[in-house]
């Protein structure tokens, strides 16, 4: 190509400063994506932090309501502490569906899938990715007889109250 001659204005870049600017704007978001990150995965800590502080929270008014700390089941297979609490959660309605005289098999598909933020941590997975079990959720019967597989809402954290039954 040759050079311009004196006195002409150019129009447009020509490929080497095309090829300069796109690198250093590779460049700059390489620096910045770690960043971004960076504040992302602090912002699901919080996050996570404070669901587990509701859930605390929620401990504490069953606690004061009742005289001690929820069940780890109300009957073999039955709702558990993360149901137990759904009232001092704001989760009246829900709460309201579960029969507790009834076990988790025999609970409607509405209120057994039903999944509240409150129970994922951010950082781990989202309550709409993968907020159902896949297996694991069977009924025992009797000998090496299981039941059909029951779907229901997954949660990311957990519970030691002891066996106690609901009372």
């Amino acid at each position: 190509m040759s050079p311009s001659p004196p006195g002409r204005r150019r129009d447009g870049f020509t490929i080497v400063e095309l090829l300069v600017v796109t690198a250093v704007m590779a460049l700059l978001m390489g620096l910045l994506l770690p960043a971004i990150q960076q504040v992302r995965e602090a912002a699901n800590r919080a996050s996570c932090g404070n669901n587990l502080h509701q859930i605390a929270i929620a401990m504490h008014l069953y606690n004061n309501d009742k005289g001690h700390l929820p069940p780890r089941c109300v009957l073999d297979n039955g709702a558990t502490w993360a149901v137990l609490i759904f009232p001092y959660m704001e989760q009246d309605p829900l709460f309201g569906h579960w029969d507790l005289s009834r076990s988790y098999y025999d609970q409607s598909d509405v209120v057994r899938q039903a999944f509240l933020k409150n129970y994922f941590c951010p950082s781990r997975r989202t309550a709409e990715g993968s907020g159902y079990s896949i297996s694991g959720d069977q009924q025992w019967l009797s000998g090496n007889n299981y039941g059909a597989n029951v779907p229901g809402a997954l949660s990311d954290y957990a519970a030691c109250l002891g066996s106690s039954a609901f009372t």
